[in-house]
């Protein structure tokens, strides 16, 4: 049957593609998102919906980065293809949607093409752990050659470590230079202090990224359970076992982080010594060495050098690994930290509970930096989020904290902030990281008799440092020695 133009006008405007698009793609179990050649979301169905965390109305129009806060350019599946104008096929990945929730997914992403023109790209997705497929998926990319297993398993890089002190903008240095390398490294710090993230920013930052990035905590496994895991095993290595590869194997071309190394039997050390010297592993009952090409990052709690003399860390373990090392101050050491880091869990809270918290009291905010944060980072985040979840107002007040501060007292000394610094709580972060870091220089300068020498070696900057700050924060040492 044949349609005269005007019959197919009427029938355009009886049918509304796009809400007919929408019905039909909403009762699919696969989230469908469109984006235009600009990486504007111009379409989504209800499963992306819930993958994304943020209702269609909303997103609409915005660009596929600003849906997903820790989402970036070269992460973003639907922005490579844009890119590429080549097709992403049966790729895995995770990531944390609009309410900062991790998704694990599945997906394939196609251009989009207009007369040869493109216009935008197509991205149908299937959420894994809702279906709890997510190993079968594995196994089934596994065996089609034709695919490539590409596992994103580090969300955090550089931009993720949140803090102005001195101690933070030479580590966020010192960052960029390891991971121009690969050679292996040795983080430590104490729990809390963002290991996991500093070595994800490493992996994110060098030529590996795109390949497997893989985390095992070594004290979490049984140690003959951890082998098996790390090595792999073969058919008839013992009852029940089957041809499987070890972390690796699947890390092949990536990033292994193995932490509290330092828990790991001495035997199991000696093997991974002679991994990372050679190159070579040998799957358990087997009798062939496979070559694997991968960048090991250890890291542990305590000071390496504290666990070799405690037996803990083999020595010759420890100089293979300690070419490269990087030590996170605890959070008691930058103080001047805890404000940006503050700001930032707030907003990041605001988001997640829906609150409209602007700050804290001056009280709260006096207790914040009195205390010794034991738990580092981890803790003030969650004392952040306790103090939101427990606010009726849009200020935080001391009684909204939890009860941790009587826990770990602090000398007087190290306490005292003027009441003129404690009465800026809501002045923007800037002034207010200005004032700390001004209070804190000029008591070391009063307690080192105005020497530069002595207040850098106490401040642990160097000495030129400390001029710039004193011009730019406008002290004058001179009034300080008249005090």
């Amino acid at each position: 049957m044949c349609y005269n133009d005007n019959q197919i006008k009427d029938m355009r405007k009886f049918m509304d593609y796009k809400k007919i698009l929408k019905i039909v793609t909403d009762n699919s179990d696969d989230g469908i998102f469109i984006v235009n050649q600009m990486g504007e979301v111009v379409f989504y169905n209800e499963s992306a919906d819930n993958q994304a965390g943020v209702n269609f109305e909303n997103a609409i129009g915005k660009h596929i980065l600003d849906i997903f806060p820790k989402l970036t350019k070269e992460g973003s599946t639907l922005l490579r293809v844009i890119e590429t104008k080549e097709p992403i096929i049966g790729h895995i990945q995770s990531y944390y949607n609009y309410n900062l929730k991790k998704v694990t997914i599945i997906s394939t992403t196609y251009p989009i093409f207009e007369d040869d023109e493109l216009v935008g790209a197509i991205e149908i997705s299937k959420d894994l752990n809702k279906y709890g497929e997510f190993n079968d998926k594995i196994d089934k990319i596994k065996n089609n050659k034709g695919t490539k297993i590409i596992k994103e398993e580090a969300p955090y890089d550089l931009d993720d470590i949140i803090g102005n002190s001195e101690s933070m903008t030479l580590l966020k240095s010192k960052i960029r230079k390891i991971a121009a390398s690969s050679s292996p490294v040795i983080v430590s710090g104490e729990t809390g202090t963002g290991k996991e993230m500093v070595v994800q920013s490493i992996h994110n930052l060098s030529e590996r990224k795109g390949y497997p990035f893989i985390a095992q905590n070594c004290a979490a496994i049984p140690v003959t359970l951890l082998e098996s895991i790390l090595f792999g095993t073969s058919v008839g290595s013992f009852t029940g076992s089957k041809d499987s590869p070890g972390l690796f194997e699947l890390a092949d071309k990536g990033t292994l982080f193995l932490d509290e190394v330092n828990s790991m039997d001495t035997f199991l050390q000696a093997k991974l010594l002679r991994v990372i010297q050679d190159g070579h592993i040998r799957r358990i009952g087997d009798k062939h060495t496979r070559q694997v090409d991968v960048r090991v990052i250890a890291a542990m709690n305590v000071k390496p050098s504290e666990a070799v003399k405690a037996g803990k860390l083999r020595e010759d373990l420890f100089y293979r690994l300690n070419v490269l090392n990087i030590d996170i101050k605890p959070l008691r050491d930058r103080r001047e930290d805890i404000i940006t880091l503050t700001d930032y869990f707030i907003k990041k809270f605001n988001r997640k509970l829906y609150k409209k918290i602007t700050g804290l009291e001056q009280r709260a905010m006096k207790v914040l930096l009195r205390h010794s944060w034991p738990g580092n980072v981890r803790e003030l985040e969650h004392a952040i989020e306790h103090g939101m979840l427990m606010a009726d107002a849009d200020i935080i007040t001391c009684e909204d904290l939890p009860g941790f501060t009587d826990m770990v007292p602090m000398k007087d000394e190290e306490t005292m902030f003027s009441e003129e610094f404690l009465k800026m709580t809501h002045k923007p972060l800037k002034e207010m990281t200005n004032a700390f870091e001004k209070e804190v220089i000029q008591k070391a300068l009063v307690e080192n008799s105005c020497s530069i020498t002595r207040t850098a070696q106490m401040l642990g900057i160097p000495r030129q440092t400390l001029h710039y700050k004193i011009n730019s924060l406008e002290i004058n040492p001179l009034l300080l020695k008249k005090k």
